[in-house]
C-alpha cells in the first residue's frame, strides 16, 4: 500500500524530526545557531551533494548584500536568484544529475528567503536614510546571522515562508518558553491523523498513474473520466494538508510567528498594528500564530468563490508575491508579472502554465456572475445560487489541479480534451449568461 510513497515518507520523517527538534531548540540559548545548523545538516543528509545547489545561491546572495549598492540590491537578487532557479531546473539537460525532489523543495524555499532577505535589507537601509517609521524594519544581519536564517530548519523543506523579521523576532524572543502553543499544535496534529488514512485510501483506490495510461481513456466513459478528478484532487489536498499541518506545527513549536493577538498579525507579515505590538509584546495575555498559518482549510473547502478559495491556499507565498512582486511592479504589469513569477516559481512543467492560464478566465466569470447575483442586506447571496456556485468552484479547482498533477502538456491536454474542456466551457457560458443578464437588467 505504501509503494510509490518513498519520497512522501521521507518528507514525513523530515517533518517529524523538525517538529520534535523545535520543541527543544526553542528552550536553548543561541537558538538561531542551532536552528540554522540543524537545517544545514538536514539538507546535507537528505540531499547529499545536491546541497551545493542551495548553498551556491545562498553564498551568492550573501555576497550581494555586502557588495551590491542598496538601490540595486533587490533587483540584482531577484534576477540572479530566479536565473539560477532556471539553471537548477535545467541542469540535467547539460549532463548534470537531475536534482532530488527534496533538493527542489529546499531550492523553492531558499529562493523566497534569499530574495525576501535582500528586499528587507534594502528597505531597512533606505528607512534609516529617510527616517521612516511607517513600518517595522529589520536590523541588518551580519553574514552569519543571514546564513542561519536562510538554512533555518523550520519550514525549509515544505514552507511556510517566513521573513527574516519573523525569524529574528523568534531569536530575540524573551518569553518564548512561556507563550502557550499546544492549543494551536494539537488541532493540527488531530487533522494530520484524520487526513493520513484518507490520503492512503484515495491514492490506492484512485491512483494518479492510471490517468497516464491508454486504458483510462479507452475503457471508461466520459462520466467516469470526469468524476475521476474528484478523488485525485482529494489526494492532492490531503497530501498538502498533512505536510503543512506538521510543518506549521514545527514553526509554532519553535516560536516562529508568535505575536500578541491585539497586534493583528497577518500571514507572512507579522503584526499589522505596530502600536499594539509595541505596547503588548512583552506582556500579552493572548497570543496568535496567524503570521505562520499557511492554510485556511475551512476557506479552501467551503469559501464562496475561486478568489476566496485561492487566497486561503499557501498564504505565506501569496504574501511574498504581493509584497515583493505585485506592489513593486509597474501598475500596468502587476497582475501578469505576478502570475508569471508564481508560475515559474512553482516549476517549468507545461501543465502548471495551462492551469495558471485558466485562472483568469474563471475569476473573470466569477466576478461577472457575482455582479448578477449580489449579496443581500445580510451580506450573503441566495443559498441555492451559492450551493450551485460552490459545486462549480470545486469542479473548477479539480480541473485546474490536473495540470499540477499530470504535469506535461500532452497528458494535461489529453485529459482535458477527454472531458471536453468542461471548465473552460462552463466559464465561457457563465460569462455569456452574466453579460446577457446585465443587458436585460439595464433595459
Amino acid at each position: 500500500m505504501l509503494e510509490g510513497f518513498a519520497d512522501d515518507i521521507l518528507y514525513l520523517k523530515i517533518l517529524v524530526v523538525s517538529f520534535l527538534s523545535a520543541l527543544i531548540v526553542k528552550r536553548l540559548p543561541n537558538r538561531d545557531l542551532i536552528a540554522g545548523s540543524l537545517g544545514f545538516a538536514l539538507v546535507a543528509i537528505v540531499c547529499r551533494w545536491h546541497l551545493l545547489y542551495s548553498l551556491t545561491i545562498i553564498v551568492a546572495n550573501l555576497a550581494f548584500i555586502n557588495v551590491v549598492p542598496t538601490k540595486k540590491l533587490p533587483l540584482v537578487s531577484f534576477c540572479a536568484t530566479f536565473a539560477y532557479l532556471a539553471f537548477f531546473r535545467c541542469a540535467h539537460l547539460i549532463g548534470l544529475p537531475k536534482p532530488y525532489p527534496h533538493a527542489n523543495a529546499v531550492q523553492l524555499l531558499v529562493t523566497l528567503r534569499c530574495i525576501g532577505l535582500c528586499f528587507e535589507v534594502a528597505d531597512a537601509k533606505n528607512a534609516k536614510k529617510d527616517d521612516s517609521e511607517k513600518r517595522r524594519n529589520i536590523e541588518v544581519p551580519n553574514t552569519m546571522q543571514a546564513f542561519l536564517y536562510l538554512y533555518n530548519f523550520a519550514g525549509l523543506f515544505t514552507g511556510p515562508y517566513y521573513s527574516y523579521q519573523l525569524h529574528s523576532d523568534m531569536v530575540a524572543g524573551k518569553n518564548l518558553t512561556r507563550i502557550p502553543f499546544w492549543h494551536e499544535v494539537i488541532p493540527r496534529l488531530f487533522l494530520l491523523f484524520l487526513f493520513l488514512p484518507l490520503l492512503l485510501f484515495v491514492s490506492s483506490m484512485f491512483p494518479l498513474a492510471y490517468m497516464h495510461t491508454d486504458a483510462f481513456f479507452e475503457n471508461h466513459s466520459f462520466l467516469f473520466r470526469l468524476m475521476y478528478m474528484s478523488p485525485v484532487f482529494v489526494f492532492l489536498r490531503m497530501r498538502v494538508y498533512c505536510a503543512w499541518m506538521l510543518s506549521e506545527s514545527a514553526c509554532i513549536a519553535n516560536g516562529i510567528g508568535a505575536y500578541p493577538a491585539e497586534s493583528r498579525p497577518a500571514p507572512g507579515a507579522g503584526p499589522t498594528d505596530l502600536d499594539a505590538y509595541n505596547r503588548t509584546k512583552d506582556d500579552a495575555t493572548e497570543w496568535s500564530y496567524e503570521a505562520i498559518k499557511n492554510l485556511d482549510i475551512g476557506q479552501v473547502e467551503m469559501s464562496d468563490g475561486f478568489r476566496s478559495g485561492m487566497r486561503a491556499w499557501n498564504r505565506s507565498v501569496q504574501y511574498w508575491l504581493a509584497t515583493y512582486v505585485y506592489k513593486r511592479s509597474p501598475k500596468a504589469a502587476r497582475m501578469p508579472l505576478t502570475m508569471l513569477v508564481s508560475a515559474f516559481w512553482h516549476g517549468i512543467h507545461p501543465g502548471y502554465y495551462l492551469s495558471f492560464l485558466t485562472i483568469p478566465l474563471c475569476t473573470y466569470a466569477e466576478d461577472l456572475i457575482f455582479s448578477v447575483f449580489p449579496k443581500g442586506t445580510d451580506g450573503r447571496r441566495n443559498k441555492t445560487f451559492q450551493v450551485v456556485w460552490w459545486f462549480i468552484r470545486m469542479r473548477g479547482f479539480e480541473y485546474m489541479a490536473m495540470g499540477f498533477l499530470l504535469l506535461s502538456f500532452e497528458s494535461t491536454w489529453r485529459y482535458w480534451s477527454s472531458i471536453y474542456f468542461c471548465c473552460h466551457v462552463v466559464a465561457i457560458l457563465a460569462i455569456i449568461f452574466a453579460l446577457v443578464m446585465k443587458q436585460v437588467v439595464r433595459r
